[in-house]
């Protein structure tokens, strides 16, 4: 099924790359790779001999798809493209053409092979395409002898499919290639999300600590000598290698093998970090009331029942000791509309408003496990834990009015940098303020019986 999609507002970023709609301004440096013997070929261009030939048939490469520029973040140039194309084998095989479907194609500089750019991007486009176009598969396919694309396709997760016929309108010639199909329902969103790269870096960039700086100052409040420290939905470790570093043993639970990896790739000597794969719905490995401090920053992003909510808590209560401390951390409804929905335009939020994934009186999210985050406002935390045995101690905005004001942050000098945050760490707690952040951190002690 030949769906129209748009990516003229739309812009993803991973960790080292930036995926914006193609310009023709990019063609300059895309030029410059495309004649390269070999890459040509690759792509189904014969040899370029000149570059009104490379101009031509970059052009029509182009022409009628919607094409991302892979701008590197590093090096500020376009290292190469990414294809949603609408008219491929996915719609004339009978087993898929009943499908929303768009099928995949990319273009690298040789100088970037091996780096494993092409699946960051490759995974963020996945991710968009199955919660925001709401695609039901992805098609991708390489020539029989690229074993280096097969490589790609594979570390993405695609399935194999068939042997087929690829015709090159340039060329007009066929190539014998191997078709690879990912359907939504075997898609991992969550894992896929994850295993672009972004996550390791999202609290590096200076707007990004005021969330880890914010988090850390309430965390720091209540660790005491000898406390024992748990963090569930660990990610890739930042806050555990940072309080490891002050000299307290973590036990740090993950869920995703990606941010696992790149957790221990992270290690230093000396710290006391134990990395346990598991679910913080199930923390059946640690026995009742064993820590001081609990830490559960990421878990119920990604929850999206009220039973599963409910036994994320519990299962947090219960290992923490009776005195002790927890953080849980959720994401807010209202910052995404505001800055994603109507500002950025990073998702349809016209179209979202019309499909019922909005309350047409509230505003709540109706969130479902494919739309990867389930955030919520602060009356359902309230309500989630009406029913437990605890003591608020505070309510706090992580970020508050930051990513509001991202790159202005980003820009600022070590004065008005530091005169920021103390404004920030005064109204981080004020009623009056703290239901426009992305973030909100709802401390808790638990009941002593």
């Amino acid at each position: 099924m030949d769906i129209k999609i748009d990516i003229s507002n739309v812009e993803l970023e991973t960790d080292r790359l930036i995926l914006r709609p193609f310009e023709a301004s990019d063609l300059d440096d895309l030029y410059a790779y495309a004649s390269i013997p070999g890459v040509g070929e690759m792509a189904g261009w014969a040899h370029h001999e000149s570059i009104e030939t490379s101009k031509e048939i970059l052009q029509a490469f182009i022409e009628g798809k919607e094409v991302f520029a892979l701008f590197h973040k590093a090096d500020q140039k376009v290292i190469g493209s990414l294809g949603v194309h609408s008219h491929s084998w996915t719609y004339e095989d009978e087993a898929y053409k009943h499908l929303k479907a768009k099928t995949i194609g990319y273009v690298l500089s040789k100088d970037y092979w091996g780096q494993g750019l092409v699946p960051e991007a490759v995974k963020a486009v996945l991710v968009y395409g199955f919660t925001t176009w709401s695609l039901e598969a992805f098609g991708i396919c390489h020539f029989v002898e690229n074993v280096q694309s097969r490589r790609v396709i594979e570390k993405c997760g695609f399935k194999f499919v068939k042997q087929g016929k690829y015709h090159a309108k340039q060329l007009d010639k066929y190539f014998d290639d191997m078709q690879y199909m990912m359907l939504r329902s075997d898609a991992n969103l969550l894992d896929l999300y994850y295993s672009r790269g972004k996550e390791d870096g999202r609290l590096a960039s200076r707007h990004g600590q005021v969330e880890f700086l914010t988090t850390m100052r309430y965390i720091e409040k209540y660790m005491m000598s000898g406390a024992k420290v748990i963090e569930i939905g660990a990610g890739t470790g930042r806050y555990s290698r940072h309080i490891a570093d002050m000299g307290y043993p973590v036990e740090a639970v993950e869920l995703i093998q990606h941010n696992i990896d790149t957790f221990k790739s992270n290690l230093k000597p000396g710290q006391d970090i134990n990395i346990t794969q598991g679910n913080a719905l199930d923390l059946s490995g640690f026995a009742d009331d064993t820590f001081d401090i609990t830490l559960h920053l990421g878990p119920m992003y990604h929850l999206f029942t009220e039973a599963d909510k409910r036994q994320a808590i519990s299962e947090a209560l219960r290992v923490t000791k009776p005195g002790g401390v927890v953080f849980v951390a959720y994401c807010l409804i209202d910052a995404s509309y505001v800055q994603s929905g109507f500002n950025r335009k990073s998702y349809d939020i016209v179209e979202f408003f019309k499909k019922g994934k909005i309350d047409p009186v509230t505003f709540d999210a109706i969130s479902v496990p494919e739309d990867i985050f389930s955030p919520i406002r602060k009356e359902h935390i309230d309500s989630l834990m009406a029913c437990f045995d605890v003591e608020r101690l505070h309510y706090v905005a992580t970020d508050l009015l930051t990513h509001y004001i991202g790159e202005a942050i980003d820009e600022m000098d070590d004065e008005l940098y530091d005169l920021y945050l103390r404004y920030h760490f005064a109204v981080c707690e004020r009623a009056d303020m703290v239901g426009v952040s992305n973030h909100i951190l709802d401390v808790f002690r638990k009941g002593l019986s």
